[in-house]
């Protein structure tokens, strides 16, 4: 699982670009960035790997834009 967790704290840059496009305000993008990160640790590890097993960190990536 922490290698899952290592994957997912290097996609900071491409969530923070993700979050330009809803708003330019930088304190909220951290605040959004943030969010989602924690969304990920609080999230069942089991549904989490599922994901990554399945589709790679691209999958996980594409949850964490629905998210």
């Amino acid at each position: 699982m922490t290698e899952i967790y290592a994957e997912i704290a290097k996609l900071s840059d491409k969530f923070t670009k993700m979050a330009y496009g809803l708003t330019t305000d930088k304190n909220q993008i951290d605040n959004a960035v943030q969010e989602l990160f924690l969304y990920f640790l609080q999230m069942n590890p089991e549904t989490l790997k599922k994901i990554y097993d399945k589709d790679g960190i691209e999958g996980v990536t594409r949850y964490g834009a629905v998210a």
